[in-house]
């Protein structure tokens, strides 16, 4: 029942991300919910699974960014191997480590997918996004604790 709930989270999550916040934050940094979710969903499941929502969620954000098949899957690959590393009960012991690595795999995932679509990353916007994905931590984590139940 938690796999059905988060898939419907992540769904949801991707389509607002992609088409009502884009529009609507009058900010030029905008927190990356399917980044955070899977991040979480990562550091708590096994590997193997987690690439497979990051499979279905990169070709979903491919379609509605209308990007080449593939570029936002394969930046969101090296956010679950990072998440990887948080995985030894972490989440329930520090929770400064799962916030620093969330800053770090953004920074990453923010580089790799200027890459892949052939953009230069922008200076400032990756370590800011960083900083509001880390700020997101907490609270996303508890939401993920009540639909795990």
């Amino acid at each position: 029942m938690s796999r059905i709930l988060f898939g419907l989270l992540l769904v949801s999550a991707a389509l607002i991300q992609a088409t009502i916040l884009a529009r609507v934050n009058p900010f030029p940094v905008y927190p990356d919910f399917v980044l955070v979710f899977l991040f979480l969903w990562s550091a708590s499941h096994s590997v193997r699974e987690s690439l497979v929502w990051v499979f279905l969620a990169g070709i979903l954000l491919d379609v509605l960014a209308l990007d080449p098949f593939g570029t936002n899957a394969l930046s969101l690959a090296i956010v679950v191997l990072l998440a990887g590393l948080a995985r030894q009960r972490v989440l329930h012991a520090n929770v400064l480590i799962p916030i620093v690595l969330v800053a770090v795999a953004t920074a990453v995932h923010g580089a790799a997918l200027a890459g892949l679509r052939g953009e230069s990353p922008v200076g400032w916007f990756i370590p800011l996004q960083a900083l509001v994905h880390a700020l997101l931590i907490p609270l996303i984590y508890l939401v993920l604790r009540v639909v795990g139940r």
